[in-house]
């Protein structure tokens, strides 16, 4: 009997525990947010914001709640310069876009990164796997890279995607890996609150296989070409591009993918083809 009493009272005082931790932290959040709400937004943020297509046409209401946003990311983000420093300008623009994906979501929600890594440039890691008794290494140079809450990055790969305003971006690219793999899959389907996984898994899976078609095929379609051959990589590289597209070509990837815009609107709560002034012609 008392071996039960014990178990009993271990229980709630776990519990216990549980619950003041949940309360600590949600206080702790609640000044951080208060803090935060409290701060103006720095002119030379701005400055840096202005060099960036997407802020120069974005609506007023959400250059509003942007400023919030990326005050809040910067404070709670660590930033890691590999062999590089980390500047202002480096932390607004990874927080602008970080943020400009998170729009539409409700404030702490789907935000599990909590570490940035930037390389001044690609840089270099050495895959290892066993597969059948073989050990396989591979040497790959990359743009960018996430797992676990945390996302490496390469700086020149950003400045090169501002600068050339094309449909690539490093950065919602590899902030998209970390939302596909909240449900602890790195599989193309991220946790779907608004959608409806059977309509979501159709539709891309139509996609991804059409696209494969076209490739092996070399028919070479204006998705295609849209999109490109690294996006039929995986279906965790798909959805990555495809988040890629979907803030930085809405209209012209609407025009050609209209059933995965319409789930990645209803995903990211957000309309991209409308929530820009008149946007600039995607093509």
């Amino acid at each position: 009997m008392n071996y039960y009493l014990v178990l009993i009272q271990f229980f709630f005082v776990l519990m216990a525990l549980f619950l003041f931790w949940k309360g600590v932290d949600y206080f702790r959040r609640m000044w951080v947010y208060k803090k935060v709400k409290a701060m103006p937004f720095p002119t030379h943020y701005e400055t840096i914001l202005q060099n960036i297509h997407q802020y120069q046409n974005l609506r007023p209401q959400h250059k509003e709640k942007l400023y919030f946003l990326i005050l809040l990311f910067i404070e709670q983000k660590e930033f890691v310069g590999a062999k590089m420093t980390i500047t202002d300008e480096i932390k607004v623009i990874i927080a602008f876009y970080a943020c400009l994906m998170r729009l539409g979501f409700e404030l702490g929600e789907k935000d599990n990164v909590h570490t940035i890594i930037v390389y001044p440039e690609h840089f270099i890691v050495d895959d290892s796997h066993t597969s059948d008794g073989i050990h396989h290494t591979r040497t790959s140079v990359l743009e960018g890279q996430s797992a676990n809450g945390t996302v490496v990055i390469s700086w020149q790969d950003i400045e090169e995607n501002i600068a050339q305003q094309d449909k690539e971006n490093v950065i919602i690219h590899e902030f998209a890996h970390e939302l596909d793999f909240e449900d602890g899959l790195a599989d193309g389907t991220p946790l779907l609150e608004n959608s409806n996984y059977k309509r979501w898994s159709e539709v891309f899976s139509k996609a991804f296989t059409t696209l494969h078609k076209d490739a092996n095929i070399q028919k070479d379609t204006e998705g295609l070409k849209l999109l490109g051959d690294y996006a039929l990589t995986n279906e965790a590289e798909f959805f990555a591009v495809c988040s890629e597209r979907f803030f930085e070509t809405p209209n012209t990837f609407k025009k050609y993918f209209y059933d995965l815009y319409e789930e990645l609107k209803r995903f990211y709560r957000l309309d991209t083809g409308a929530f820009y002034l008149p946007y600039p012609d995607d093509e």
